[in-house]
């Protein structure tokens, strides 16, 4: 096995780690808060980048901390999800928002559907063909494999506190969802099943899409930004969540 994770950057995402090899593929798609040229922003839409509409606070420290702990791989995007959403089918009403909280971006103000279908192609589809192979490539090898989506979301969302620490995203894999769940929780967090938000309604794009596609074990980590807001706390998270999937059973009662 490789002693040191490689490093692959691309303009629509970079790939970390191991390929090939260990048992977890992570993916992160908002990784990176970088509305990439030829795109140009105001003041006011850096401020917005900032924040949880442009990108998952501290979600890709955590993966990379994972990643280097169990000798995995992953995905990462390079592209704000304001740019285009690429945890959203190319279809939805929110591939592409053109205001956040009222505040219109100057970037997606006068989008035109050239535009859009520049940025599928640009940055949502090589994203995800990206991952389709890192996907392909780890089946080639034996022992089951877990493709996880690492997510976070802000600790108050329209004026309401949001008390858990992570929620485990999950369909159909329910009896594996609790078992990781319990396993997280041994670590001292509180966890909720699909909370913030419920895989079942199709919230979960890239994982559900790649991990139906590729028949393997797909789960979503959304995890409070207030725990890893800071780099020191997104590598903690990372050491506590690589334990707790060290304990995960991934074959028996699967389903």
């Amino acid at each position: 096995m490789s002693k040191k994770p490689i490093l692959e950057r691309y303009d629509s995402h970079e790939i970390y780690g191991f390929p090939g090899q260990g048992p977890f593929l992570l993916t992160c798609e908002h990784a990176s808060n970088r509305v990439p040229a030829p795109l140009r922003t105001n003041r006011s839409d850096r401020e917005w980048l900032q924040t949880h509409w442009g990108w998952d606070i501290g979600a890709r420290t955590v993966s990379r901390e994972v990643i280097r702990q169990t000798s995995s791989s992953g995905v990462f995007s390079r592209f704000s999800r304001l740019v285009c959403d690429p945890n959203r089918a190319p279809d939805n009403s929110t591939l592409i928002r053109c205001a956040v909280e009222g505040a219109v971006l100057s970037f997606n103000e006068m989008l035109t559907i050239e535009e859009v279908d520049r940025r599928l192609q640009t940055y949502h589809a090589p994203y995800h063909a990206a991952l389709d192979r890192l996907v392909t490539q780890r089946q080639k090898q034996a022992g089951d494999a877990m493709l996880l989506s690492v997510h976070s979301f802000t600790p108050v969302f329209d004026n309401e506190e949001r008390g858990m620490d992570i929620g485990v995203l999950f369909h159909p894999y329910e009896g594996i969802a609790r078992r990781f769940a319990d396993e997280i929780a041994a670590e001292g967090y509180k966890v909720a099943l699909n909370e913030p938000y419920s895989a079942r309604n199709g919230l979960m794009y890239a994982a559900t899409r790649h991990g139906t596609s590729h028949n393997v074990v797909h789960l979503e980590l959304e995890i409070n930004q207030k725990l890893i807001g800071t780099a020191q706390g997104a590598r903690k998270m990372g050491r506590d969540l690589s334990r707790a999937l060290g304990r995960l059973r991934l074959r028996s009662g699967s389903s």
